[in-house]
C-alpha cells in the first residue's frame, strides 16, 4: 500500500498535505516543484513576448517561446508525475514509468521543431539580405537589459529549486532533472543573447560593424543550435528506452557484480550460478532480469527472499527498482553483449 492509499485517497488522486509524514513524501516534493515551475516558466514566456512586442527582437521571442513551451510541458510533466507514482496494477503490469519516457520522448520533438522553425526564418532573412533585399528590422534595445536581468534571475532561481527538489525526492525524478537542466540552459541563453544585443552599438565602430544589423537573425541561429543539443540528447535517451534498449554497459557490470556477490553469500555450499543478466530502465523504473540455476531444490520463499534482497541491495544505485527472478538451466543469450555474460562465462 502506498503513502497515499494509507492516508485514505483514490489511487489515481493528488496528495494532499493533511498528513505530516506526506511532507517528505518524494512524490509531493515533485509535483510541489513542477507547479512553481509552471508559474515561472509562465512569467519568463509572457515577459519574453512582451520584451519582443518593445524590441522587435526575434532571439528575446524564440526565448519566450522556449519558456512557454517549459510551462507548458510542465503541466503535463506535473500531471505525468503523479501518474507514475502508482504501483503497478492489472491493466498496467509494468507500471506507468513509460509515459514518462513517452513524455520525455513528445517534449523534445516539441523542442526541436520549434528551434528548427526559427533557424529556417533566420536563415530566409539572411538569404533575403544576401539576395540584395533591405536588412532586417534594427532592434529596440531599451527594453532588453531590463528582460535580460529580469529572465536570468528567474531562470536560476527555478534551476536551483528545482535542483533541490530533485535531490530531496532521492534524485530519481527524471522530470525535476530536466526541468532543471532546461532552466539553466534559458539563463545562459538569455544571458548571451540579452549581452550580445546589448554589445550592438559599441561593436558598430569595430570591424564587426557589418553584422551588428545582422546580430538578431545570427542570434536565433545560434542560439537555436545551441539549445538544439539538450532536446536531441533527451530524444536520443527516450527513444532508447521506449525501444527497449538496455542500460548502459557499465552501469549492468556493476549490478552484475552486486547480484553475484549476493548469490554467493546466499548459496553457501552449492552456489547459485548466474546464467544471464539484463538491465532496462523506462522512465525512472529499473527493470532487472536475473537467469538463474539454483543447483538445488527451491521454493517460493526461497525466490522472495531473494528478490526483496537485490531489490533493497540495488535500489540505492538504480533507484526504483522491479526485479525478476526466473529459474533456468540455458541461459537466453549467447554472446556477451552490453555487459551480459555468456554461458561460458556463467560456467567458469
Amino acid at each position: 500500500m502506498n503513502r497515499a492509499m494509507a492516508a485514505g485517497q483514490a489511487p489515481g488522486a493528488e496528495p494532499t498535505t493533511d498528513d505530516p509524514d506526506l511532507k517528505h513524501d518524494p512524490g509531493l516534493i515533485e509535483l510541489q516543484a513542477l507547479r512553481l515551475g509552471v508559474w515561472a516558466s509562465l512569467a519568463i514566456a509572457i515577459a519574453g513576448v512582451a520584451a519582443y512586442a518593445l524590441s522587435g527582437s526575434d532571439a528575446l521571442l524564440l526565448d519566450g517561446l522556449y519558456a512557454g513551451v517549459m510551462a507548458l510541458t510542465s503541466v503535463v510533466a506535473a500531471r505525468i508525475g503523479t501518474v507514475v507514482q502508482r504501483p503497478p496494477e492489472r491493466g498496467w503490469p509494468y507500471g506507468f514509468g513509460g509515459q514518462e519516457a513517452l513524455f520525455v520522448l513528445f517534449r523534445s520533438l516539441l523542442l526541436i521543431g520549434m528551434l528548427s522553425v526559427a533557424v529556417v526564418a533566420a536563415l530566409r532573412e539572411l538569404a533575403t539580405w544576401l539576395a540584395g533585399g533591405a536588412l532586417p528590422m534594427a532592434v529596440e534595445l531599451a527594453p532588453v537589459g531590463a528582460y535580460t536581468l529580469l529572465t536570468v534571475a528567474l531562470c536560476l532561481l527555478l534551476a536551483w529549486r528545482q535542483r533541490q527538489a530533485w535531490l530531496a525526492s532521492g534524485r530519481r525524478s527524471e522530470l525535476l532533472l530536466l526541468e532543471s537542466r532546461a532552466a539553466g540552459l534559458d539563463a545562459a541563453i538569455t544571458a548571451g543573447a540579452g549581452g550580445a544585443l546589448l554589445l550592438g552599438p559599441p561593436l558598430a565602430h569595430t570591424p564587426l560593424a557589418p553584422l551588428v544589423p545582422l546580430s538578431d537573425p545570427l542570434l536565433v541561429i545560434l542560439i537555436a543550435l545551441v539549445v538544439m543539443a539538450e532536446p536531441v540528447q533527451h530524444f536520443l535517451e527516450a527513444l532508447r528506452q521506449t525501444a527497449g534498449a538496455a542500460c548502459d554497459p557499465q552501469l549492468i557490470a556493476t549490478s552484475r557484480s552486486r547480484v553475484q556477490q549476493q548469490l554467493a553469500e546466499l548459496g553457501g555450499d552449492t552456489p547459485v550460478r548466474l546464467l544471464d543478466f539484463s538491465l532496462q530502465k523506462l522512465g525512472r523504473t529499473t527493470f532487472l532480469v536475473a537467469w538463474l540455476d539454483p543447483g538445488q531444490p527451491v521454493d517460493g520463499a526461497w525466490m522472495d527472499a531473494l528478490r526483496q534482497r537485490l531489490q533493497a541491495n540495488l535500489g540505492e544505485l538504480l533507484g526504483p527498482l522491479r526485479c525478476e527472478l526466473l529459474l533456468t538451466r540455458q541461459a537466453p543469450f549467447t554472446g556477451g553483449e552490453h555487459g551480459s555474460p555468456s554461458q561460458a562465462d556463467a560456467n567458469s
